[in-house]
């Protein structure tokens, strides 16, 4: 249920993240007036002693090995009217934590359901400018979400794009290191996406929802051309987008790797 007195509610979904969470949560103080923290399994570090320090509301869950297992359980525990969604190894700028506020202000008086934010550059990238579009911020009445790997938040009515900059800090992987794991979320979305709707914990999302999302994926999962099409059909909407060449390949790459198990299960599961 909400509560009049919190406007701004964070969700944090953490696994031993004692080095990140700090810089995170200083952020976040002062700005943000709940911050739900979740565990996926036992913390084996000093992550949640960090976050009692900064009165967060701790839940922990039984370990899954995945953030977007537990999202809809941290939305259902926020109270404010707004969610904002933040992952460990992000901080807020000092330009958008000082402009959180207004952006909500502004929200409500010009109707904007959800922010996304310029996201810092991929893993191995050291520059420090920052590309791509990151939607975090959301009118809870507004949100809806179904859980399903790499799937962003999703609003029903407008989002806005900011040039204010969320912080980003990931660990630095080597390319073949990278790619070995894009390969791993890839597989484990195909097995989510043939799932049956009924079958995705959701939040405030319908059939019609995730078929408007996945309806693509789901009706050609057969097709040998699958990768193929996900790969210009996901590099053309990036670059066309405004992301750069680089940012456009990987996504496309990507999804061309999804395209390829979503064959894979099709005729041989």
């Amino acid at each position: 249920m909400e509560n009049k007195d919190i406007n701004i509610s964070v969700c944090l979904v953490v696994y031993n993240e004692e080095k990140n969470i700090r810089r995170c949560l200083d952020s976040l103080h002062d700005v943000v007036d709940e911050i739900i923290v979740v565990h996926d399994g036992d913390c084996l570090d000093r992550t949640l002693d960090i976050c009692q320090e900064y009165g967060a509301k701790i839940f922990m869950r039984p370990h899954a090995g995945m953030m977007e297992a537990h999202l809809v359980f941290a939305i259902e525990q926020a109270r404010g009217r707004w969610v904002l969604r933040i992952d460990a190894d992000e901080f807020l700028s000092e330009g958008l934590k000082s402009n959180l506020r207004g952006l909500i202000k502004k929200a409500e008086i010009e109707g904007i359901s959800a922010y996304s934010f310029r996201w810092l550059d991929y893993p191995g990238r050291k520059s420090g400018r920052a590309k791509k579009q990151k939607s975090i911020l959301f009118k809870k009445a507004e949100l809806y979400w179904f859980s399903m790997p790499h799937l962003s938040w999703q609003t029903r009515k407008r989002l806005e794009e900011s040039n204010l900059i969320l912080g980003h800090a990931p660990k630095d992987y080597e390319t073949s290191v990278y790619w070995d794991g894009q390969k791993k979320w890839a597989s484990i979305q195909a097995r989510y996406i043939l799932e049956d709707f009924d079958n995705l914990d959701n939040f405030q999302a319908s059939r019609g929802d995730w078929l408007k999302v996945y309806g693509f994926s789901r009706r050609y999962a057969g097709s040998r051309f699958l990768s193929v099409m996900k790969f210009f059909k996901s590099f053309g909407e990036t670059f066309l987008g405004g992301a750069g060449l680089e940012e456009s390949w990987r996504c496309g790459l990507y999804n061309f790797y999804l395209g390829k198990y979503l064959y894979d299960l099709v005729h041989h599961r």
